[in-house]
C-alpha cells in the first residue's frame, strides 16, 4: 500500500563512510534519518521540490532603494553513520584488552588509548562545527548535557561496582588508597593522582587500581571543558562568522597539537608517567582529531586510490605499533606519532567518497559488535580483571584473564543496553536541565556510595599513633634471630596485633623521609641540618646509599643516641652507591640527578672523612648498557670506584642486601592469604651482583656485613616474626624490625 501522500523532495544519499555520529568516541553511533523507500510507485503525481522566491531587485523608491535581504547562513552538509568509525573502536579497544589480558603479542596494546583520542577529538569538533554552522552558536550547557547523560551513566555504574568489589576483596593495605581514587575518578582527576602515584618511587610495586582504566576518561573529560569553549570564543572574535571560524580554529588546533607535542616529547624524556597522564602532553592527539574534523569536506575529496593506500597504511600503523611497542618503549612521546597519524589516515580514507576496502572491513558485523559497546566494555573489563581473582582467591594468569574478558563481554553488552542506551534515547533529559541533572545524579550516586563506605562502613581503622621504635624488643644476637626465625615458620596465622599495623604499613617508613633528608630522584643537593643523635659528637657516621640504605637508618639512630654519635644520612631514591650509570624506570631515561649527587657525597666525605661509613644498596639497580654480561663487569668496576672513593682514614661497612619479594608484598599477602602461604615469597636475588660486590668489597678491605642471617633461615625467610612485620612492601624492610637489629648490627660494624 502506498502513502497518500506526495513525495518530498529527494534526498541525497550519502556516500559509505562519509558520516559522523552524534556521539563521542565511546559512544555508540546513531543512524542519520533518512525517508525511507518507497515500494511502489505513487498515484499523484510529482512534484518539483519547492524553492523560496528569489528577492526582488532592489529598486528606486521615493525613500531611496529597497533594503537587501540577509545573506543565507553557509551550510555544511550533515554527518551520519560512520561504520569504520565504530570499527576503529573495536580495534582500538581489542588492543587494549589483549595488552591488559597478558597477550605478549600484543604488549604495545595501550595505543589503543591514543586511536580512542583521536577519535574523541575528531567525533566531538565535527558536531561543534555543525552547530555553528546551523545556529551560528555553540550551546555549551546543550554540549555538556549531552556529554553527561552519555558519558556519566555507565561510568558512574562502573564507579559503583568498583567500590563495593574493593571494599569486599582488596587487601586492607590499600583499601584506603583505592578509594581515594575513587573519589578522583568522580571528580574527573583521577590522571594527575596517578602522576603523583608513579613519580613516588615507593609506589612502584603496589597492586595496580582497579580505576587505573579511568584515566583515560579523565583526560577526555579535561578536553570536553576546555574545547567547546574555546570554540566558542574563536566564534565570538569572528562576530559568529562560520566561513572565518575555520581558519581560526584549524590555526588554532594546529598551535595546540605542535605545543602538546613538544611537550609530550621533552615530558617523555623527563618523567614518562606525567606524560603518559597528563591531559597537556596528550591534548596534541585529541587536537590531531579536531584538524580532521574541521576539514572534512576537503577529506571528502580524497581520490579513491589514494583512500585504498591511506587505509592500508593507517590501519597497518596502528596494529604495527600494538604489535611491536613495548613496556620499554618511550611513550607518548614521538612514538605515539605512529598510532596517531596511523587513526588519522583511517579516518581520511573512510571520509572519501569511492570506498576502501579497510573501511569496508571495519564496517563488517564483527566490529560494529564490539565498536557497539566499546565503551562499556573498556570501562568494566579492567576491574574485572583486577577484583574477580582477589574474590575467588585465584592466581592470575592468561587462561583466567581470557575467561574473564569474554565475562567482561557480556557485561558490556548488559551495560550498553539496559545503562547507556536507556539514558541516551530518554527524551526528558534531551533538554539541557534534566541532561545536566542526570549526569549529576549519577556522580552524586557514586558519591554517596563512597561516603558510605569510607564513613558508615569503614574496614579502615583509625590512624594510630607511631610506634614507638624504642621499645621494640632488640634481638640479642644472630643465634637468637635464627631462633626467632624458625619459630615463625611454624606459625600459621599472623597475630592480631602486628606491628606496623596492616592499615598503616603504606606510612611506615623511617623519620628521614618525613624530615626532608631522603631524597627523591630530581633532588641532587645535599640537605642542611639533617644530622641525627649527638649533633655535637666529634665522632661523626654517614649512612650512605639509595633507599635500601635508608631503611636502617631506625636501627643506626638507635646506636647513634645510644653511643654518642653524629648520624648523617646521605640516601637518594633509586640512586644506587655503586659508581655506575644507571636508568630510572619513573623518569625512564638514565638517571643523571644520581650521578650528579653520588659525586656530592663523595666530595663531602673528601672534605670531612668522619669516622664510619655505612654503605647500603639494592643489587636491583637498573644499569646502563648492560646487555650481554657487561653489567657484571661494570658492578666489580662501580664498587671498586667507589670503596677507592672512601677517604684512607675513615673504616667502612658494607651491608648486604636485604631479600625481596617474588610476589605480593608481606603486608597484602597476609592480608589475602594464610600466613604460611607468603613465607616462600620472599629470598635474596641478584646473587651473582651481590657475590661480586662482597668479592670487591673484602678485596678493598672494608668490613662486610652479610644481613640474610637476620632475614632467612633455610633458604625460607619468614615475613612476620614475633608481632613483628618484617617488610613493608617488596623489598624494604618495615621501621621496627629494622629497629629490632640495633645490638646485632652494633656487634657487626666495625669498632669505634
Amino acid at each position: 500500500m502506498t502513502s497518500p501522500q506526495p513525495p518530498g523532495p529527494p534526498q541525497p544519499r550519502a556516500a559509505a563512510g562519509n558520516g559522523v555520529n552524534e556521539e563521542t568516541l565511546h559512544l555508540p553511533t546513531i543512524a542519520a534519518a533518512t525517508a525511507p523507500p518507497r515500494t511502489a510507485p505513487s498515484p499523484y503525481p510529482v512534484r518539483p521540490a519547492f524553492r523560496p522566491p528569489m528577492p526582488p531587485a532592489a529598486e528606486a523608491g521615493p525613500t531611496g532603494p529597497a533594503p537587501a535581504r540577509p545573506a543565507a547562513r553557509p551550510r555544511r552538509e550533515g554527518m551520519g553513520f560512520r561504520p569504520d568509525i565504530q570499527g576503529l573502536r573495536a580495534i582500538a579497544v581489542t588492543l587494549v584488552l589483549l595488552s591488559h589480558a597478558g597477550f605478549g603479542f600484543a604488549a604495545g596494546g595501550y595505543v589503543g588509548v591514543d586511536v580512542f583520542f583521536v577519535l574523541s577529538g575528531f567525533l566531538i569538533t565535527s558536531l561543534l562545527v555543525k552547530e555553528v554552522y546551523d545556529t551560528g552558536n555553540i550551546s555549551i550547557a546543550g554540549f555538556y548535557a549531552r556529554r553527561a547523560r552519555r558519558i556519566l551513566p555507565a561510568a558512574s555504574a562502573v564507579t559503583t561496582a568498583t567500590i563495593i568489589g574493593a571494599w569486599l576483596w582488596f587487601p586492607i593495605t590499600r583499601l584506603e588508597a583505592v578509594l581515594q581514587d575513587a573519589f578522583t575518578v568522580i571528580v574527573y582527576v583521577v590522571n594527575y593522582r596517578f602522576i603523583a602515584q608513579e613519580t613516588e618511587y615507593l609506589n612502584a610495586d603496589q597492586m595496580p587500581s582497579p580505576f587505573q582504566q579511568f584515566w583515560s576518561l579523565a583526560v577526555e573529560e579535561q578536553f570536553y571543558v576546555v574545547w567547546p569553549l574555546l570554540l566558542l570564543g574563536l566564534l565570538l572574535l569572528v562576530k559568529r562568522r562560520p566561513d572565518r571560524l575555520i581558519p581560526a580554529a584549524t590555526a588554532f588546533a594546529a598551535g595546540i597539537l605542535v605545543v602538546s607535542l613538544v611537550l609530550s616529547v621533552y615530558v617523555t624524556q623527563q618523567s614518562q608517567p606525567v606524560a603518559y597522564y597528563g591531559a597537556h602532553t596528550r591534548a596534541w592527539e585529541l587536537a590531531a582529531g579536531a584538524l580532521l574534523a574541521i576539514a572534512l569536506p576537503t577529506l571528502k575529496r580524497t581520490p579513491k586510490y589514494l583512500a585504498w593506500v591511506l587505509g592500508i597504511v593507517g590501519l597497518a600503523a596502528i596494529i604495527a605499533s600494538g604489535v611491536f611497542y613495548t613496556d620499554a618503549t618511550p611513550f607518548p612521546g614521538y612514538t605515539a606519532l605512529v598510532p596517531v597519524t596511523g587513526t588519522a589516515l583511517v579516518i581520511i580514507a573512510g571520509s572519501s567518497a569511492g570506498g576502501n576496502p579497510v573501511s569496508s572491513l571495519l564496517g563488517t558485523g564483527p566490529f560494529q559488535f564490539v565498536g557497539k559497546i566499546s565503551y562499556s566494555l573498556y570501562l568494566w573489563h579492567w576491574p574485572i580483571l583486577i577484583l574477580v581473582p582477589l574474590a575467588v582467591g585465584a592466581d592470575q594468569s592468561l587462561v583466567l584473564n581470557v575467561m574473564l574478558l569474554i565475562g567482561a563481554v557480556a557485561v558490556a553488552q548488559f551495560s550498553y543496553q539496559y545503562i547507556e542506551e536507556p539514558f541516551r534515547k530518554a527524551k526528558l533529559m534531551a533538554r539541557p536541565v534534566p541532561g545536566i541533572g542526570a549526569g549529576v545524579l549519577c556522580s552524586m550516586i557514586g558519591l554517596a556510595v563512597l561516603l558510605a563506605f569510607t564513613t558508615v562502613y569503614s574496614k579502615v581503622p583509625e590512624e594510630q599513633d607511631p610506634v614507638d621504635l624504642g621499645a621494640i624488643e632488640q634481638a640479642v644476637d644472630d643465634a637468637h634471630i635464627e631462633q626467632q626465625l624458625r619459630d615463625a615458620l611454624t606459625v600459621t596465622e599472623a597475630p592480631a596485633q602486628l606491628t606496623p599495623a596492616l592499615a598503616d604499613v603504606t606510612k611506615d617508613e623511617p623519620v628521614i623521609y618525613a624530615d626532608g633528608c631522603h631524597l627523591g630522584t630530581d633532588e641532587v643537593e645535599l640537605p642542611d641540618d639533617c644530622v641525627y643523635g649527638d649533633t655535637e659528637s666529634a665522632t661523626a657516621v654517614y649512612l650512605f646509599g639509595d633507599s635500601h640504605a635508608a631503611q636502617w637508618f631506625p636501627a643506626l639512630e638507635s646506636l647513634a643516641v645510644e653511643n654518642g654519635w653524629k648520624l648523617v644520612p646521605r640516601t637518594k631514591s633509586a640512586c644506587t652507591p655503586v659508581s655506575v650509570a644507571v636508568d630510572n624506570s619513573s623518569l625512564d631515561r638514565e638517571y643523571t640527578e644520581c650521578a650528579d649527587w653520588r659525586e656530592k657525597v663523595f666530595e663531602e666525605l673528601a672534605a670531612a672523612p668522619p669516622a664510619l661509613i655505612v654503605i647500603a644498596g639494592s643489587d636491583a639497580a637498573s644499569v646502563v648498557d648492560a646487555s650481554e654480561g657487561g653489567g657484571l663487569g661494570r658492578w666489580r668496576n662501580g664498587w671498586t670506584e667507589t670503596l677507592e672513593s672512601m677517604p684512607d682514614s675513615t673504616k667502612v661497612a658494607a651491608l648486604a642486601d636485604t631479600p625481596w619479594s617474588f610476589d605480593l608484598s608481606a603486608a597484602d599477602c597476609v592480608s589475602l592469604h594464610p600466613l604460611a602461604e607468603c613465607n616462600d615469597d620472599y629470598g635474596i636475588k641478584f646473587t651473582e651482583r651481590r657475590e661480586v660486590g662482597i668479592e670487591v668489597q673484602q678485596g678493598i678491605g672494608a668490613n662486610v656485613i652479610d644481613t640474610s642471617k637476620w632475614f632467612c633461615v633455610d633458604e625460607q625467610c619468614p615475613v612476620v616474626v614475633g608481632d613483628l612485620l618484617v617488610y613493608r612492601d617488596t623489598h624494604h624492610m618495615a621501621t621496627p624490625y629494622a629497629a629490632s637489629l640495633a645490638d646485632v648490627l652494633e656487634a657487626a660494624l666495625p669498632q669505634l
